[in-house]
This record gives structure tokens, sequence and C-alpha cells, in this order.
């Protein structure tokens, strides 16, 4: 691997522990941090600090309803409300610091088994939201 632009092909995600990563078709991991106002009297320009993260993973399947593939791992963790940990790394190899593991434990609130119009593959977009006290975790080591 190379450090500097890449083109995304082969990804690893697993979510709860399942390999999907030859299901899925696209995958974002968004870290977001809230934006707090401090702004005091007297000051001339708003102030603001960053406040509480948040993160997501977004993950788009091909639907598969085999065991152990898309519908079997997602719709337990969709209708127990189960907190599972989704991990993505950019490139099939051992962690590093050119090949990041993002990490989070979160849930899935909405899920859609069944999406597509005639002709067209059947997809599903898996969107875990941050539900751990330490948000979306990178490893290089």
């Amino acid at each position: 691997m190379a450090a500097g632009k890449f083109i995304i092909k082969n990804p690893v995600l697993n979510i709860n522990g399942v390999d999907l990563t030859n299901r899925a078709s696209s995958a974002e991991v968004t870290s977001d941090k809230d934006l707090v106002e401090v702004t005091a009297f007297g000051a001339n320009s708003k102030q603001q600090l960053l406040g509480l993260g948040d993160g997501k993973m977004s993950i788009d399947f091909f639907q598969d309803f085999g065991a152990a593939k898309v519908d079997a791992t997602l719709w337990p963790i969709h209708s127990n409300s189960t907190e599972v940990v989704i991990t993505i790394k950019p490139f099939n190899a051992a962690v590093g610091v050119d090949n990041p593991l993002y990490t989070m434990t979160g849930v899935m609130p909405s899920y859609a088994p069944i999406s597509g119009g005639v002709g067209e593959a059947s997809t599903v977009t898996a969107e875990f939201t941050n539900s751990g006290d330490t948000g979306i975790v990178r490893t290089t080591a």
C-alpha cells in the first residue's frame, strides 16, 4: 500500500463479527462534533468550541437472505435493538498507519430489507449510529 491517493477496491468490514465485505458496494465512516456557541457579552464576533462527538457508519449492501449473510445479520440487530461492534478498514491487509481500522459500537435505528425496482439489484443501506462512550476509534497498530 502506498500512502496518498487510492482507489477503494478491497476494504474489509465486519458487523457484529460477521464479515460482509463480499456483499458490500459502498462504505462511509463519519465523525461529527457538536458546535457549541460560547460568545459572551462584549464580543465582536461569535466564539464557538467543538463539543461532544458523534459517529455514523453507513454501508450499502447487495441484499442476500442466505444464512449468515446480509438480512440474517442485520434483521436481528435492528429488530432486537442490539448494540453491535462495526469495523471498517480501507484495505484487506494488516492494520497499520497506511491501513487504519475504524471501530464503533452502534445501533441501527432503521432497516429496509426489501428495496429496488423491476430489473434492479436489491440493495439495502445499513446506517449505524454511535451508541458507545468512545465514538469512533481509529487504530493504526
